[in-house]
C-alpha cells in the first residue's frame, strides 16, 4: 500500500475527530498530518510532510532543481506555488504560493519548505497589513492531499 494510501485511510479512521496527529510509515519514509479536523472528504490541517532520508544529503543545487519539479508538479492548489528563496548555508528551498491570495484582510498563501535532513513540508499562512504573518489552517480534500504526498515522493525520487 502506498504512503498517500496509509495515510489517507488513517485520516478517514479519524472523521469527526479533532486535534489529530496522524503519522504513517512505510520503511524508511514517513508522512505526516497535523490534522485540525478530519471530516469525511477533506482534512483542516496545520502541516502535512514527508519525511524521507533521501534529502539528508541533498545539495542546495538538487533542492532547488527538486523545488523547480514541485513547481511544476502542484498545479492544482489555491495559486501555483514557486520557489522564492534558497538558504544554501542552511540547504533549504522555501516556495510560496505566487502569486498569494488577495482579499480585503491581507493575503494567504500556501508555503512549501524543502530541506536537507529530510523533509517536505506544506502549510498556509495569513499576512495582514502591519501584523506579523501566522499560520492558519488549511482545508484539502483527501483525494489533493493524497496525490500531495504522491508529488512529495515524486520529487524526491527524482533527486
Amino acid at each position: 500500500m502506498s504512503l498517500s494510501s496509509q495515510l489517507l485511510d488513517e485520516l478517514r479512521a479519524r472523521i469527526g475527530q479533532s486535534g489529530q496527529r496522524v503519522l504513517v510509515s512505510n520503511g524508511r519514509r514517513t508522512a505526516r498530518c497535523e490534522a485540525v479536523h478530519c471530516e469525511r472528504f477533506a482534512v483542516t490541517f496545520d502541516e502535512l510532510a514527508v519525511e524521507t532520508p533521501e534529502l539528508a544529503t541533498a545539495t542546495a543545487a538538487e533542492l532547488q532543481a527538486a523545488s523547480r519539479d514541485l513547481s511544476a508538479r502542484v498545479n492544482y492548489l489555491l495559486e501555483p506555488i514557486a520557489p522564492i528563496e534558497t538558504d544554501a548555508a542552511g540547504c533549504s528551498v522555501q516556495m510560496r504560493s505566487n502569486p498569494p491570495q488577495k482579499d480585503d484582510n491581507g493575503w494567504r498563501y500556501y508555503e512549501l519548505l524543502l530541506q536537507r535532513g529530510g523533509s517536505v513540508a506544506l502549510a498556509r499562512y495569513e499576512k495582514r497589513p502591519g501584523q506579523p504573518r501566522v499560520r492558519v489552517p488549511a482545508i484539502l480534500t483527501h483525494e489533493v492531499v493524497g496525490r500531495l504526498i504522491d508529488d512529495f515522493l515524486a520529487t524526491v525520487d527524482a533527486i
